[in-house]
């Protein structure tokens, strides 16, 4: 009986041990599946979802220099059919001489808040996009940026409403998709809103990790939408090629006369290539070529006026109808490059731009032409030149910066979206100058983007010709006597002078 017991024991003690190894088991395979699906999650998300972004305090003290000269009243009717003949200031009711020497803002502060966004759709779809907020201490608009000197500040359009001072609106600076790896060959095609801002050499000035956006600075700064094939190389060395196209201004449709006006314009388009024909980041080189046409420009395009009691401003923002305030002028052909090297710490660049306008301005209009007077059809050729050096100061956990550029008397790009508080300084027709220094906030990062620093600098510009930035209108010296003639009476105060200090404080996470 002893025995009996003795192997019943056993045999029970068996069977349980071997209910709790089976049992034992099953649990270490369901919680070994447990963990998978959470690090499945977690590594899905933190691989298709990537959150970033910058805070920027920016303060501002400005000094500039009017010269005298003769104001444009467009509401003079007289004034359109005097624009094209001998004017005089007894016959001539819509202009006359003003003289506002030296004008001053001692304090500007604005908050800029950037966020971005990165998405994984599919192993090879990416989405990116941009939102920003950008607003002047006290105020919803840019106005006080505008006038009475600072005339082109004055709207708010497609190609710069994220990069004015605006409203505390939150804004879409750029948004498109990525489709790389097109049958597995180094390709991709990218469509949307586009990353067309803050190109090279600008990381340098603005502390970027990295180069930001594909168009050399010195030719296109301005927020558009359009769509981008590209190709990726490696031999004889890493670059890459593009095919870029754009719009710029959108017709709508055309050939319908509603209430007595006739729209006959197309749309306004830009395409092109850029070739990065050294993207060498091993050797810290990097050199950029880009070429392109800017197609039937409109005289004036579609603006928001931020201050719509000024009745110039008012005048500058026409539709595009039969009634001539509005006409199709004609096309700019650009060419620009820059060269970037790291040699022994120290960064510099070497940057260089072509324009030449194609005109087909209309024989009857009666308002500035392109880059001349009315009635006058002849091209003209522009060019610039822009150079610059950033030193590391690693003693004090800094760099310096120095930077210089000129632009000619027929100079035009298209950087209506650039960082420059009141005049894009690589539009200027002159010179300008700038220093200034980085100081890297010594703090422990708690992400991978975690940086702050602040940024303390000095501008000073010698504008040349009147019409920085403006494919509008007669360039005129503005030393010349020319512009106290009523012949060359300008819509905006023209600045021959004008020194910026700034400072900013800005946060990246």
């Amino acid at each position: 009986m002893k025995k009996l017991w003795l192997g019943l024991l056993a045999f029970g003690f068996v069977l349980s041990s071997t209910a709790f190894a089976a049992s034992n088991a099953q649990l270490e395979e369901r919680l070994s599946d447990l963990e998978e699906q959470v690090e499945s999650l977690a590594t899905d998300s933190a691989s298709r979802l990537d959150i970033s972004g910058d805070f920027r305090f920016r303060a501002d003290s400005t000094r500039a220099h009017v010269v005298r000269f003769y104001q444009y009243n467009p509401f003079d009717g007289t004034v359109y059919g005097s624009l094209g003949g001998a004017m005089s200031p007894i016959t001539t009711p819509g202009t006359g001489p003003l003289n506002y020497g030296k004008v001053r803002n001692d304090s500007l502060f604005t908050n800029r808040l950037r966020l971005n966004l990165k998405a994984h759709a599919t192993e090879n779809i990416t989405l990116k996009a941009r939102f920003t907020m950008y607003k002047i201490w006290g105020e919803e608009s840019s106005a006080v940026t505008a006038g009475p000197v600072f005339g082109m500040n004055a709207f708010t359009y497609d190609p710069n409403i994220s990069r004015r001072p605006n409203d505390n609106t939150l804004r879409v600076e750029m948004a498109y998709a990525n489709w790389t790896n097109i049958f597995g060959l180094p390709m991709w095609v990218s469509v949307g809103r586009r990353p067309t801002v803050d190109g090279p050499p600008m990381q340098l000035k603005y502390n970027y990790d990295r180069r930001y956006a594909t168009p050399v600075a010195l030719g296109v700064d301005w927020t558009f939408d359009g769509a981008t094939l590209g190709y990726a190389y490696s031999a004889p060395w890493p670059g890459k090629v593009r095919f870029c196209y754009g719009r710029g201004t959108e017709a709508g449709f055309t050939g319908l006369d509603t209430f007595g006006a006739s729209n006959n314009f197309n749309d306004a388009l830009l395409y092109g290539l850029s070739w990065d024909v050294i993207n060498d980041p091993d050797a810290e080189m990097f050199a950029n070529i880009q070429a392109f046409r800017a197609e039937d420009l409109p005289s004036y395009v579609s603006y928001t006026v931020v201050d719509p009691s000024n009745g110039y401003i008012l005048y500058a923002n026409p539709s595009f109808d039969s009634s001539g305030m509005g006409y199709q002028v004609g096309n700019i052909y650009h060419v620009s490059g820059v060269f970037m090297h790291n040699l022994m710490g120290i960064d510099y660049f070497v940057s260089g731009g072509l324009s030449r306008t194609d005109n087909h301005l209309p024989s009857h209009a009666p308002q500035p032409g392109f880059l001349s007077v009315p009635g006058n059809n002849q091209d003209h050729w522009g060019w610039a030149v822009f150079v610059g050096l950033r030193i590391p100061v690693e003693a004090l956990n800094s760099k310096l910066g120095l930077e210089y550029n000129h632009g000619s008397k027929y100079w035009i790009n298209f950087t209506p979206a650039a960082d420059d508080l009141y005049l894009s300084k690589t539009a200027t027709r002159g010179d300008v100058a700038e220093v200034y220094w980085i100081w890297d906030i010594p703090d422990t990062p708690l992400s991978k983007y975690g940086k702050a620093f602040v940024r303390l600098g000095y501008q000073y510009y010698w504008i040349k010709y009147t019409g920085s930035g403006s494919w509008m209108g007669l360039p005129v010296d503005t030393d010349s006597p020319n512009l106290q003639n009523p012949l060359y009476a300008q819509m905006f105060a023209p600045v021959d002078r004008m020194d910026n200090a700034y400072f900013t404080f800005e946060v990246n996470f």
